[in-house]
């Protein structure tokens, strides 16, 4: 068993190519729950959920061995709004939570509604935080605390805007979100969650995976799937993704710069014969 430093982490940066080995990742095994049992338990999990935010619907269990035991769902202060998640498994081992808060009541609602996660790591989990909105954890030896020792290494990403609020107990991830959604509205939240581990794992290179790669879902959130109207109610991501009219104008300076290669090309020839 590979043995890590959390505290490594920082100077792995610095060397993440090299770190980064070619070694093969284990595969996530989808785990997303689909159907709840009359009890409220995981009925059947898949790779993908869509439908009602209800109980443990849409959350994970699992992942890679044990790193979930059930993760990512809303646990409180809904107050009355009416949830409709898409959970999806996406390429990479990345975990993408979008839901969607509609206020079907005839007055406004503002409340602070609380992500919540049930980590695997039965409370010997390591936590650095390498990024506002970036967490990266691992569950620790048992005595000293001090290495990853099992399981996948987690990158878990709640926004770049400061909205949520993260923390890490033992073995529960928290993330409050104070919204505030006016009659008839609807506002959405994403959060992801992206797992590192390779075969005989995890490595060093594990957790330098995990940092870039929460920093880069901080940076650049994956929306591929998602609709523009979607996208455009996402309250924790300020987004570098651009509007519609945006892409236009930037089309438009791509034909510009075409069409100024292509004459220059034209007057060296001129030049030349």
């Amino acid at each position: 068993m590979y043995r890590i430093t959390m505290s490594a982490a920082a100077m792995l940066l610095a060397f993440a190519p090299f770190a980064a080995s070619a070694a093969p990742q284990v595969a996530a095994g989808g785990g997303i729950v689909t159907s709840l049992t009359q009890g409220g338990g995981a009925a059947t999990t898949a790779a993908t959920y869509a439908g009602a935010g209800n109980g443990l619907l849409g959350a994970v269990t699992g992942g890679i061995g044990n790193t979930f035991d059930a993760f990512g769902f809303y646990n409180k202060g809904l107050a009355g709004l009416a949830v409709s998640r898409q959970t999806e498994l996406l390429s990479g081992n990345v975990y993408r939570f979008f839901d969607t808060f509609t206020n079907t009541s005839g007055a406004r609602i503002q409340t602070t509604v609380n992500f919540f996660g049930n980590l695997g790591s039965d409370g010997d989990e390591l936590v650095q935080t390498p990024a506002a909105g970036v967490m990266v954890s691992c569950r620790g030896d048992a005595d000293t605390l001090s290495f990853c020792d099992s399981d996948a290494v987690i990158a878990l990403v709640s926004g770049n805007n400061g909205l949520g609020q993260a923390a890490i107990t033992p073995d529960r991830y928290n993330v409050a979100f104070t919204l505030d959604v006016a009659a008839g509205q609807s506002v959405s939240l994403l959060n992801f969650a992206y797992l590192a581990m390779e075969q005989g794992g995890p490595t060093d290179a594990d957790v330098t995976r995990a940092v870039t790669t929460g920093q880069s879902l901080a940076t650049a959130p994956r929306l591929e799937g998602l609709t523009n109207a979607q996208v455009a109610r996402i309250a924790n991501f300020t987004s570098a993704v651009p509007e519609p009219s945006s892409w236009a104008l930037m089309l438009a300076g791509f034909g510009m710069i075409a069409a100024s290669r292509r004459y220059r090309r034209r007057s060296v020839r001129a030049v030349i014969a």
